[in-house]
């Protein structure tokens, strides 16, 4: 048992290593920025990826990072509150307001609640750009950064990610995440043994949401400026692709799929026009070679093998048979 939690462990092992060296090899400002959008992108796919346990999908995710993203600005901002009490704010207000707006339509299922979650993505868009107290169109700006020290930045931001990321595969693997994919297998049969769907997936889009909101306003505080542009419905589509390319059946699929797919653009600069049509090829490419995603690609080539070995066995006993 040991030897499998610690085989499961090494990936994460591996990639908190890599993340705790690069910035002593990218030590400058653009990619200290970089590497922690793609943190910020990590939560914000796999969040996503926590609400869709249940089989549901939904298009306002990004819609609730904003909302975290702009309540730790404006705490920060009007009434000069500590980085920890804005962050824990804007995580908690996104959890409530989605709980709130979620609850008519949690009955809803497959396509009926995706288009219901558009449309209250939608909705909060069109309420920041509103209000005056978000700075309407033009966003909000002035906000008292994290730490004056990007480096600081980053390391106090892989710690919430890392933080994060526990919480959200806790979540997965206890008992609420089992009755989740119960749920996502048939509502109707786990409703008929007693397990109410509407409560389990509340639960996860609390869960999900909170932790956006948390990552939202740490990268809020980050950035001191924050736009409604970068939350519309283009951002919930880059979370959501993240999580298909990487493979929405295992929880480091997100994970993956943010980091190739946030970097590579900035690796190769001259393609980063062309990142959209290149990340919409590579989502195809890879739900019809690799419907597991790209973290399927281990589990696809040890079932190779054993297919394999059964058909090389198959062709001795023919042989010696014959």
């Amino acid at each position: 048992m040991k030897q499998l939690n610690l085989k499961k462990g090494l990936p994460y092992g591996i990639l908190l290593l890599i993340f705790l060296l690069l910035p002593l090899a990218l030590n400058t400002s653009y990619w200290i920025g970089v590497l922690i959008m793609v943190l910020y992108k990590v939560v914000g796919s796999v969040s996503l990826r926590t609400i869709s346990l249940s089989g549901t999908l939904t298009f306002a995710h990004g819609a609730f990072i904003a909302l975290g993203a702009y309540c730790g600005g404006i705490l920060a901002k009007s009434l000069a509150l500590p980085p920890v009490v804005t962050i824990l704010a804007g995580g908690l207000f996104a959890m409530v307001v989605s709980v709130i707006t979620g609850l008519p339509f949690v009955r809803l299922k497959g396509m009926y609640y995706s288009m219901a979650s558009m449309f209250m993505g939608v909705t909060v868009a069109y309420i920041i750009k509103a209000m005056k107290i978000t700075g309407g169109y033009h966003g909000l700006t002035r906000i008292p950064k994290l730490l004056q020290n990007d480096i600081a930045c980053y390391y106090v931001f892989l710690a919430i990610t890392v933080v994060l990321l526990i919480v959200l595969y806790r979540f997965e693997v206890s008992r609420i995440g089992t009755t989740l994919r119960a749920l996502s297998q048939s509502q109707d049969v786990a409703s008929s043994i007693g397990i109410n769907a509407t409560f389990y997936r509340l639960l996860a889009v609390g869960m999900g949401s909170f932790c956006a909101g948390i990552v939202g306003a740490a990268y809020g505080l980050y950035s001191t400026v924050l736009s409604p542009t970068n939350y519309d419905m283009t951002f919930s589509l880059w979370l959501l692709m993240y999580m298909l390319i990487g493979g929405e059946d295992y929880f480091i699929g997100p994970i993956i799929g943010a980091i190739i797919f946030v970097l590579i653009p900035e690796l190769g600069r001259d393609l980063s026009a062309y990142a959209p049509f290149l990340t919409g090829a590579c989502t195809l490419l890879v739900a019809y070679l690799l419907p597991g995603g790209l973290a399927g690609i281990p589990a696809l080539i040890r079932k190779t093998r054993a297919k394999r070995q059964d058909n090389s066995k198959e062709g001795g006993s023919t042989h010696a048979s014959a």
